[in-house]
């Protein structure tokens, strides 16, 4: 018998939003399966809910939870805060081996007089899911970019409409050079 094929690793978008971002989250998971990666959307269950939706997801899967923003220290329409947040994936199955969280939203990374949101999510995680990394994004984001590149590090009010590809190029616009992660490399 042929030794076992490793998993292709998987990326979750595990969606904290409405109608409108569940639509941005099929689009980014369209357009990246195109481009061969496998990446599937995971509507976000009600707060308090333990529905289980996230116990499919490997301990090497990548999972980004998306939603609009955070502002005043809690995240997206959901207004939910690191915490909270870690008490809600762990109740829908996320495993305590899991290794890769990114919180794909608008200022998740930014923390110039606190802890980032990301931070402190990576806080309230490393003792029970002691292999994680939490990684956060600068500025304003998007999940459209040029070349099918996520968008992040754009200014208050900027949109990736607004911008050329040269200077979206120039401005190293892309999602991961505007990205922080905790535990630091």
């Amino acid at each position: 018998m042929a030794a076992e094929e490793k998993k292709a690793q998987r990326h979750w978008i595990y969606v904290l939003g409405g109608v409108v971002l569940q639509a941005k989250a099929r689009m980014w998971a369209e357009r990246k399966s195109r481009q061969g990666k496998i990446y599937e959307v995971i509507e976000g269950a009600a707060a308090g809910s333990e529905s289980g939706r996230l116990s499919r997801i490997q301990n090497d899967d990548v999972v980004y939870v998306f939603a609009d923003a955070v502002s005043d220290g809690r995240l997206g329409e959901w207004a939910i805060g690191p915490e909270e947040l870690v008490r809600h994936l762990r109740a829908e199955g996320l495993s305590q081996g899991h290794r890769s969280l990114k919180i794909f939203a608008s200022r998740s990374g930014d923390g110039e007089r606190a802890a980032s949101f990301a931070e402190r999510v990576y806080d309230a995680m490393r003792a029970e899911f002691p292999q994680v990394t939490v990684f956060g994004y600068l500025g304003q984001v998007a999940a459209e970019g040029f070349d099918g590149h996520k968008t992040a590090g754009l200014g208050e009010g900027e949109s990736l409409e607004s911008t050329s590809r040269e200077e979206w190029t120039a401005r190293g616009a892309r999602a991961r050079d505007n990205r922080v992660q905790f535990p630091p490399e």
